[in-house]
């Protein structure tokens, strides 16, 4: 009787328990610890979404390794099945770059341990050529791992690592990052901004946020954007082209918009605010690849990001401006309607 009750005492106050998986890769059945979720403790989260938690981290046993193979990914995704030619690739890449010694993730893991289990996950996703936003969560988590190892050096390397692939994903396909919404994903882009030392454009991207439409969905967030936009623009006026950052304040989160004396008013060419409206519009792929182009061109020439839809209104205003009221009168069809545009705009 004392036996069993310790027993259960020890099951109950035990934080893990034992998951079963089957390598996708190598097809070794093996078990992983993960924690329960009875004691999962937060403490208190950071600016950037990183949870601290006291005693046992959900965070570090969230990659699975094999250890047959060091096949790695994330507890969710570690069992999809893998597309017959990609998985000969992989067999091939996973036995080169076994790690030496082998080290066992299965067990109990320590800092050193679960940042291991995120480089393995990592390096997978390289492989497998994920989508931007996958990786880009996976270079997060690392970053948050060798945070908590006060490893400063790798922390900003994955931070960087994890800024880069989110932008990829955020101007390309919006859908790939996770499960985050568009004010969330806007926000995180900001904070890992200003992580990495661009306070600059952390304060745009923090303006995008408390600005947005869909804002008051999350009151935690806009609470989160509006601390940081104050500390980033702080921070921005520190850095030596800090008279640039004034120009940023009329985006600035308030009710009342400033306005010049009277006197001024002649001296100043202030530009007209014009109302919007939204409208449903379907787009074609190649149109689609094409907004994705010029917004890439222009972040990697600028380090600033616009937007497709900013894209969309410009060359309709480019449009506008260079036929005046010269508009088409006669056509019943889309292609008609293109291919005179194409002459009025060319003059032919």
């Amino acid at each position: 009787m004392r036996n069993r009750l310790w027993g259960d005492f020890m099951t109950t106050n035990n934080p893990f328990f034992e998951r079963k998986f089957d390598c996708p890769v190598c097809k070794t059945n093996f078990t992983s610890l993960a924690v329960r979720s009875s004691k999962v403790y937060v403490e208190r989260k950071e600016a950037d979404l990183h949870v601290i938690y006291r005693g046992v981290s959900p965070l570090h046993y969230s990659m699975i390794v094999c250890p047959a193979c060091f096949y790695a990914s994330s507890t969710s995704s570690f069992s999809q099945e893998i597309n017959p030619q990609l998985l000969e690739k992989l067999i091939v890449a996973l036995y080169q770059l076994k790690p030496e010694p082998a080290i066992e993730y299965n067990g109990e893991r320590d800092l050193d341990k679960a940042l291991g289990s995120f480089k393995l996950a990592i390096r997978t996703a390289q492989l497998k050529k994920v989508r931007s936003g996958e990786l880009a969560g996976l270079f997060l988590g690392a970053a948050w791992v060798a945070r908590e190892a006060n490893n400063q050096e790798l922390e900003c390397v994955y931070l960087k690592e994890a800024l880069t692939h989110y932008l990829e994903a955020y101007n390309k396909d919006f859908q790939s990052i996770g499960n985050m919404s568009d004010v969330q994903a806007t926000y995180l882009i900001g904070e890992l901004y200003r992580r990495n030392g661009d306070s600059k454009e952390a304060v745009n991207w923090f303006n995008r946020v408390i600005v947005h439409k869909y804002i008051k969905q999350y009151p935690h967030i806009e609470k989160l954007a509006r601390e940081q936009w104050a500390l980033a623009r702080e921070q921005a006026q520190m850095q030596p082209d800090s008279k640039d950052i004034t120009i940023q304040e009329e985006e600035k989160p308030k009710k009342d918009v400033e306005t010049a004396p009277a006197s001024d008013v002649n001296k100043i060419k202030t530009p007209q605010r014009r109302p919007s409206m939204q409208m449903p519009a379907h787009l074609y792929a190649d149109q689609i690849d094409w907004l994705t182009r010029i917004v890439n061109n222009g972040y990697n020439s600028t380090k600033t990001l616009v937007r497709k839809e900013q894209v969309l209104r410009s060359l309709l205003d480019a449009v506008i401006e260079n036929l005046d009221d010269n508009l088409p009168q006669e056509f019943s069809s889309e292609e008609e309607l293109k291919d005179l545009f194409g002459e009025l705009l060319t003059g032919n």
